[in-house]
This record gives structure tokens, sequence and C-alpha cells, in this order.
């Protein structure tokens, strides 16, 4: 009797199956280099959706609805043990918005948010003892900074294709109002307890699903940083560089600082408006974001100048934003724009425009 056929046929049968999965092997590799999270969710996610994977803290809106992408990454964590995005080189960390924070105790209340030719929403503020400009003025007046907030929201809707990147959002007057017109957004906060109240805030207007929140400081290096608190301004605290991991004894006190060249991967060939106020660092998250103005088309650029009138640190803010083509305007008179000579008479906000 004639053996070998059947010994040929499982040789060929296992050298087949080796090299189907060598193949596969080769055309199926992880994308560790991708800037995506481990999970894109748009605005067209199901309510069941949304509820899935709530100890994730890697949802992410790619802008994108016509396209819901998942990438397996492996993420690590910060000394907090909270999940920093695996592909970033350093600690950017998406804040959980499925978690209810309804019940901190830093909220004092939620009232609405009132701006003219929005539909209210909610937004959930502090004690207007400890926070006497922002909360005081949301709770007495429905609103904070409007006439800026309006002005914004007519930029955008002139420019459909600008992304909104609210750079110190606090409690989340612009975050909130921008996400109601139906813009997405992406929102930043070094403090812990203006994301929590700001999560709240979204889940009661049911715009979750249009804003990604990221917790972390803004620099020019990455490192702990901690905080100076304003009793009287409990929302915008100022940060302190250089404290030590061993100082940094609560993460109510201190954050992890990025900077903006970190969140090129998010916003690479897109056009953004940038708002930015996170008390007196906007210097160094320029100077740590000298690729992030190569790479990614800055519009606008709306910021506090208050605080730069007439220091050293105002002078070099004009000097990096004129090398790069920007120009200042009064956000409420865009027609003209400012006179650099004049910058001390400038109004306490500014925009830049290129």
């Amino acid at each position: 009797m004639n053996y070998s056929k059947f010994i040929k046929r499982p040789v060929f049968a296992f050298i087949l199956a080796c090299t189907t999965i060598v193949s596969l092997h080769v055309m199926y590799k992880p994308f560790l280099n991708s800037a995506l999270f481990a999970k894109y969710i748009d605005s067209s996610s199901s309510a069941k959706d949304e509820k899935q994977d709530v100890s994730e803290v890697s949802k992410y809106n790619d802008f994108n609805t016509s396209q819901v992408r998942s990438t397996p990454v492996t993420p690590r964590t910060d000394k907090y043990k909270h999940t920093c995005l695996a592909s970033f080189s350093n600690c950017v960390r998406i804040f959980d918005t499925s978690v209810d924070y309804s019940q901190v105790k830093q909220i004092h209340k939620c009232v609405a948010l009132r701006i003219p030719s929005l539909a209210n929403t909610p937004i959930c503020v502090y004690d207007p003892k400890i926070d006497i400009y922002v909360s005081k003025s949301i709770i007495t007046g429905g609103n904070w900074e409007g006439g800026n907030i309006l002005t914004v929201i007519e930029i955008l809707r002139r420019n459909p294709n600008l992304l909104f990147l609210d750079l110190g959002c606090n409690v989340g007057v612009y975050t909130l109002s921008i996400a109601k017109t139906g813009r997405k957004v992406i929102a930043l906060d070094a403090n812990r307890k203006n994301l929590e109240m700001l999560t709240t805030s979204l889940r009661k207007g049911n715009l979750t699903n249009m804003v990604t929140l990221i917790w972390n400081a803004l620099s020019d290096k990455a490192e702990t940083v901690g905080f100076k608190e304003d009793l009287r301004n409990i929302g915008g605290l100022q940060m302190l560089s250089g404290v030590s991991d061993a100082d940094a004894v609560s993460e109510e006190k201190s954050s992890v600082s990025i900077v903006l060249d970190d969140l090129v991967p998010m916003f690479r060939n897109k056009s953004l408006f940038i708002k930015m106020d996170i008390e007196t660092y906007e210097l160094k998250a320029m100077l740590g974001g000298k690729i992030f103005f190569k790479e990614v088309d800055i519009k606008f650029l709306f910021m506090e100048w208050f605080h730069h009138k007439d220091n050293d640190v105002g002078t070099r803010i004009i000097q990096f934003m004129t090398e790069r083509g920007y120009k200042p305007f009064n956000p409420l008179q865009t027609s003209f724009p400012l006179q650099i000579e004049n910058r001390k008479s400038w109004s306490g906000d500014i925009v830049w425009i290129k």
C-alpha cells in the first residue's frame, strides 16, 4: 500500500496554515504611531455605545462624522494611575466624561447659561463667594464674556471648517456655548474640579458627545505643576512650575503639564480657532508649540491680554505671533488691526488673526 499520499496531505496543510498566519501578521500591524485613541466616538454614536467602556478614558472625537474608527493601543498610566494616551510622548490625559460627578462638593448650583441667539443650556458653578468673577457673573447675569462669545460664534459660523480648541476652559462657558451651536470642541484645563463641573454641565445639557476634555496643564515643558489658589477666583488657579512629585501630594493641588506640540497629532492639517486663557502661561504655551504653529492651521487665537499689557512677556508674545504672520485685533472690532505701539491701551482680550 502507498502511504506517501497520506503523508503529503497533512504536511501540505501544515505549510499552508503557517504561510497564512505569517501573511496575516505582516498585513495586520498595530498602527503604533497613529494619533488615534483607543476608540473614536462621534455624534452619531448610540446611547448604548455611550454607556459602554465606562472605565476607559480614551474617548475622542475625530471631527469626521462619516468615519468611526477603532485602533487597539496599550495605554500607560501616570503617577496617579490615570490613563495617558499611549501614542503620545508626554502624558496627555483624556478626562472620563462618562462618570457622574453631580454630587461633588464644589458644585454650588447648576443654572441656565444664557447666550443671545442660543437656547439656554445648564452650567454648574462655584459659590460666588469664592469665584467672584465667572460664577458670580453667570448666577447674576446668565453669562460671562457674552459679547466675546457671540463674536466667536459668528466667526465660526462664517468658517464652518474651523475646529474649536478651548485652552483653559474653566467651568466651560465657551465650551458649552460653542458645543450648543453644534460644533465639536476639545477643551483643556489643569484643574480637575473645573472638569468635574463641566462634565456635569455637559451631561445635564446632553452635550457630552460634542466635547472631549483634556486634563493637563499647558507649558513649555512636561513636568508636575502646583497650583496657587486665589480664594476669590477659585476656578482660575495660577500654576507654579518646578514642583517635585514628592511635593504634589494631591491631584487637586497639582497637575501634569504637556506642551502644545503634544497635540499636533490631533490637529495636523486641521484649521483651528483657539481660545487661550491659562492664567499668564500663554507665552510658555506658545514656546512649547513651535511645531504646532507650523503643522496646524491656526486661523484665530483669542487670548487674555490684561496681564501682558506692559511687561516683557507681552513683548515676547507680540514677537512670537507677528513673526508667524498674525495681527492683533479687538475681538469686538475686527475691521482694523490694533497698533503695536499702543499695546498698553489694548482691551483686556485680543484676537490674533492670520
